[in-house]
C-alpha cells in the first residue's frame, strides 16, 4: 500500500475549516483518490454540519484530544488523509504532537494549511499571536471571516508578512470556496517552519549553514516549540477559547 499524503489543517473553532476541506476535497483532489479526514471530538458537530462531499469519496473519523499526544490509525487504502487539528487547542501542543506522530508512523506531509479567522487576528487583533504561530508552521494560509476586516488592515497584516519574507501562500476564501484548490493541495513546502524538514550536512558547510541544518528536523530548536525552565513555552500564547 503506497504512503498517503498527510495534510495538517490548523485554526479556531468556528472558522469554516469543514466547509472549506470539502472543497479542497471535492475539487482538489483526483477523482479516484480516497480521503480521510480526521477531525476532533470537540470540533465533531462543526464537521458533521459543514463537512459535505458531493463528488469525491471521503471518510469523517473523530479523535480525542488530551493536549499532548495523537493518536491516529492509518490502515486503509487512503490515498490523502487531512488531519483537523483541534479547534480550541494550543497550535503549539497540536504541531508538536502532530510531528511526533507523522514521524513515528512513517507518514509523508502533503502541506500545512492555516484557516485564518480575519475578524480575531487582524480586526481585532485580540488572538493574533495564537494565528502567527499557526502561519510559522503553515505553507498555505487562507483568509476566512473578513467580513469586518478593512482594506486597510488587511493590507496592513499581509505586508507584515510579506516584509518577514513569509513564503506561505496567502489565498483568500469566498463563500467557502478556495481558489484553484488542486494548487493549494500541491506537496511543494512554503512553511517558514524547519520541524518537517531533513537535516543535509556536507563536509565543505561553513558553521553557519551547519547551525542552520541543525535545526531542521528538530522541534525543541523551532521559535515556538522551544521550552525554558519547568517545561513551559518560551513564547506564551494566548487562549484562544477566551476570544471567541
Amino acid at each position: 500500500m503506497a504512503t498517503p499524503y498527510v495534510y495538517l489543517i490548523l485554526g479556531c473553532k468556528g472558522t469554516g475549516q469543514f466547509q472549506i476541506l470539502s472543497d479542497l476535497i471535492d475539487f482538489g483532489a483526483d477523482k479516484d483518490e480516497k480521503s480521510l479526514v480526521y477531525c476532533s471530538s470537540n470540533d465533531k458537530s462543526d464537521a458533521d454540519a459543514d463537512f459535505a462531499i458531493r463528488t469525491r469519496e471521503a471518510t469523517l473519523v473523530a479523535y480525542e484530544w488530551d493536549g499532548g499526544t495523537l493518536d491516529l490509525r492509518i490502515d486503509g487504502d487512503e490515498d490523502l488523509v487531512f488531519v483537523v487539528a483541534d479547534g480550541l487547542s494550543d497550535p503549539a501542543d497540536f504541531v508538536e504532537a502532530f510531528h511526533a506522530w507523522l514521524a513515528g508512523n512513517g507518514c509523508e506531509l502533503g502541506r500545512v494549511m492555516t484557516v485564518l479567522h480575519s475578524e480575531l487576528a487582524i480586526a481585532r487583533h485580540e488572538a493574533f499571536a495564537w494565528f502567527d504561530c499557526c502561519i510559522h508552521f503553515s505553507d498555505v494560509v487562507l483568509m476566512n471571516k473578513r467580513e469586518n476586516v478593512s482594506n486597510k488592515d488587511m493590507k496592513k497584516f499581509l505586508d507584515h508578512y510579506e516584509e518577514e519574507c513569509f513564503p506561505c501562500l496567502f489565498e483568500y476564501v469566498k463563500k467557502g470556496r478556495v481558489p484553484n484548490p488542486s494548487l493549494l493541495l500541491e506537496t511543494q513546502p512554503r512553511r517558514i517552519t524547519r520541524i518537517f524538514d531533513e537535516p543535509e550536512i556536507f563536509e565543505d558547510d561553513d558553521e553557519e549553514e551547519e547551525l542552520e541544518e541543525e535545526v531542521a528536523g528538530d522541534p525543541t530548536k523551532d521559535a515556538f516549540l522551544k521550552r525554558i525552565s519547568g517545561g513551559r513555552r518560551e513564547r506564551r500564547l494566548p487562549r484562544i477559547a477566551e476570544h471567541l
